[in-house]
């Protein structure tokens, strides 16, 4: 848990916890190995657009990076994950869980199951594909 730690701690813990020094994170944001010590020494306050590139390459918000009260609970957990990772996640959230299974799995729709069926529907058969030379007769 980071608790109540101003942005330069919080800067320096979540790149800790991410593996990044400061030269990997300059790199990320467009800035100098320099510029980045000065920010995380408190020499220098970064502008607007460079807090946010520096939230953003650390997978945060801007406001858990700014805002001294807010804190990470018990529970929370600080996650890297790939823009393509994002994508998935950000696609869940607007289908919804269920219908993201279902697409996923390519189950076909079919009749509601009933209030007293625990088990849920029939699991969908996987179609079988026959590759070339599979039965030893160099096809």
């Amino acid at each position: 848990m980071l608790g109540n730690m101003g942005y330069r701690d919080k800067l320096k813990k979540l790149c800790a916890l991410r593996g990044l020094d400061q030269s990997s994170l300059a790199s990320q944001v467009g800035l100098t190995k320099s510029s980045i010590s000065r920010i995380l020494n408190g020499a220098q306050e970064p502008k607007l657009s460079v807090a946010y590139a520096l939230a953003k390459a650390l997978g945060v918000t801007l406001d858990y990076l700014i805002d001294e009260s807010l804190e990470l609970g018990p529970t929370d957990q600080l996650v890297s994950v790939t823009e393509e990772e994002m994508t998935i996640l950000r696609v869940v959230r607007q289908l919804g869980t269920s219908e993201s299974f279902d697409r996923l799995l390519a189950v076909q729709p079919g009749p509601a199951p009933s209030a007293n069926d625990v088990r849920g529907p029939a699991p969908q058969s996987l179609p079988t594909t026959r590759h070339r030379g599979e039965f030893g007769r160099g096809e």
